[in-house]
């Protein structure tokens, strides 16, 4: 057994997904009567998702659509799922850039909107567990260079 990392409620539908740090990703139904069988949505299979999953975020779209951002800390990727399917997307990585890159998140957290010219459609923050020589840190992405990297279709 394995230990629960994240965790996330789309308030919309009233799902909680967690992250298992070692096996993968859940869904729970969290309605007073819902179901009480979790879902399995992403397998920490080394590839998709590399242990240990860590923090989850929720990107919304309309009435139960959107994304749901997991941390892949093995590999210092994120990986992105279909709210509404529970498919796997893609994933991808913040490198070295005005700033070092993001290695070992622990926790992330997502906001749409627009948060001014260099956030012009959400701003998504990552903690950063390794920024050598310093101490750890959070490092500010925008979400708009999140879904220019990205294939979700």
């Amino acid at each position: 057994k394995t230990q629960s990392e994240g965790c996330v409620v789309d308030d919309r539908t009233g799902l909680l997904y967690v992250a298992e740090e070692d096996a993968g990703l859940w869904r729970f139904d969290a309605r007073p009567n819902g179901s009480k069988r979790p879902k399995r949505l992403g397998l920490a299979d080394g590839k998709q998702l590399v242990a240990d999953a860590e923090g989850l975020a929720i990107a919304p779209s309309g009435k139960d659509g959107g994304y749901l951002l997991a941390s892949s800390q093995g590999d210092y990727a994120y990986t992105l799922y279909d709210l509404k399917t529970g498919r796997y997307l893609d994933r991808f990585r913040i490198a070295d850039g005005t700033v070092d890159g993001v290695q070992e998140t622990d926790g992330l957290e997502l906001a749409l909107g627009d948060f001014g010219p260099d956030f012009p459609t959400g701003i998504l923050i990552v903690q950063d567990g390794d920024n050598s020589p310093e101490t750890q840190n959070f490092k500010y992405v925008s979400w708009a260079d999140v879904m220019r990297t990205i294939r979700p279709d």
